[in-house]
C-alpha cells in the first residue's frame, strides 16, 4: 500500500522556509545551525528535499513559493525606458534586479556580461 498523504501545514511551511533563510544568513554549517535552533539534522534535510521540490513543481500556495512567483508562475514587470542622458549622474544610471529572497542587485552600464552571468549562476545554486 502507497503512503498516506498528510494534510500540509501552512505554518509549518513558513516555519520552515524562514529557518532556510535564517541558516543562509549565518554562514553556519547545516550541523552548528541545527544545534544552534534546537532542529533535527534528519528534518532540516528532509524539509530542505520538500520545499526545493514544492518549488519546482510550483504547488506551494497555489503556483507561488514562499519566496515569491515559481518557475511556472513567472511574471513580467513593468520596465520604464528612460533616454540617454535623462537621468542626473551615471550612479543613476544601472540595472536593479529585485530576487524572489528579498536580495537586490543594482548593476552598473558597461557591467561585464560574464561576471554578471557568474553572479547568477552562484546564486541560483545557492537558493536552491
Amino acid at each position: 500500500m502507497g503512503r498516506r498523504r498528510r494534510r500540509r501545514d501552512p505554518e509549518k511551511e513558513r516555519s520552515w522556509r524562514r529557518a532556510f533563510r535564517d541558516w543562509r544568513r549565518s554562514e553556519l554549517s547545516v550541523r552548528e545551525f541545527c544545534d544552534w535552533r534546537s532542529l533535527s539534522e534528519a528534518s532540516f534535510y528532509a524539509w530542505r528535499r520538500e520545499l526545493a521540490k514544492r518549488d519546482r513543481e510550483g504547488v506551494s500556495r497555489g503556483g507561488r513559493t514562499a519566496n515569491g512567483p515559481s518557475m511556472k508562475a513567472a511574471q513580467f514587470l513593468p520596465v520604464q525606458i528612460v533616454a540617454d542622458g535623462a537621468l542626473d549622474s551615471g550612479a543613476d544610471r544601472c540595472l536593479e534586479v529585485h530576487l524572489p529572497t528579498g536580495v537586490r542587485l543594482r548593476i552598473p552600464s558597461g557591467f561585464d556580461r560574464q561576471t554578471l552571468a557568474d553572479v547568477f549562476s552562484a546564486l541560483e545554486t545557492r537558493l536552491c
